[in-house]
């Protein structure tokens, strides 16, 4: 078993000591990114039925505790693994865990998702949320892949959502990444049919597909900050309403132009 990539594993220790300063998701934005992908959970996987369930990336749970679904899993489900690739990502996400969810026996380790330290066929729900689009090439992509096709279950659920580049913000969104405004290092990412393609040529059937988060993308964080310095509880109110009528936009035919991330769900064929 190859072990993680120490430069990458440095560079995201470091990205959790300066982003924990100065990284604020906003509390409308981060409902809506909990909700939604609990609601997706919902309709793909069976978590209260699984025996055990990993969970990709813990930057959320480390760092923005109101953007993170995985409290609400372990209130269903607490035979959760989850990982991250840095180590103060997973300690802080294991001391936040305690704080909201204290009686969970979940597990937490630091690893590379290319190299996973897990024997094949270990968990029957694997839940990765824009953990993939975070490599220089696609090369990496596909090898993580491999990875959690070993380890799912026979029958078992992958539930997997990247960046969308169909976005109609998508050039100007690789522009702010390419003028390093970002918070955090943002890599390649698939479309929708090359997911669909990669899934399937690491063995797994693909059953869904969607897009989800409908509001435009790193804009939306700096007209949200604007406009809060008025009233914010009157706005935080109606900017939820907002951001719900925007997400039934995936009811569409046009919900990838207008998707911060494409999702989906792909099962592992019984042996």
């Amino acid at each position: 078993m190859k072990k993680a990539d120490n430069r990458k594993t440095k560079y995201w220790d470091l990205i959790a000591e300066d982003v924990a300063k100065r990284y604020e998701f906003g509390e409308p934005l981060a409902e809506q990114y909990r909700s939604v992908h609990l609601n997706l959970i919902a309709r793909w996987a069976d978590v209260k039925s699984s025996r055990r369930i990993l969970k990709t990336d813990l930057f959320a749970e480390a760092l923005d505790p109101s953007r993170a679904f995985l409290w609400d899993v372990l209130k269903i489900n607490s035979s959760v693994v989850g990982f991250d690739i840095s180590a103060d990502i997973t300690y802080k996400a294991k001391i936040r865990a305690l704080q909201y969810v204290p009686d969970s026996c979940a597990e937490y380790m630091s690893c590379d998702v290319r190299h996973l330290p897990f024997a094949d066929d270990s968990f029957d729900l694997i839940i990765s949320d824009s953990t993939l689009d975070h490599f220089q090439d696609k090369d990496e992509i596909a090898t993580a892949l491999a990875e959690l096709s070993r380890i799912l279950k026979p029958g078992g659920t992958l539930v997997i959502t990247m960046d969308n580049k169909a976005n109609l913000t998508e050039p100007l969104f690789r522009l702010w990444i390419f003028l390093g405004l970002s918070y955090f290092f943002i890599g390649k990412t698939y479309s929708i049919g090359e997911l669909r393609e990669a899934l399937a040529g690491v063995g797994l059937s693909v059953t869904d597909t969607t897009a989800i988060i409908h509001n435009p993308r790193f804009f939306a964080r700096r007209i949200i900050a604007l406009l809060h310095r008025g009233n914010p509880t009157r706005f935080n109110r109606c900017l939820r309403k907002a951001l719900f009528a925007l997400d039934g936009l995936e009811k569409t035919r046009t919900k990838y132009l207008t998707a911060q991330f494409i999702a989906a769900r792909a099962v592992k064929p019984p042996q």
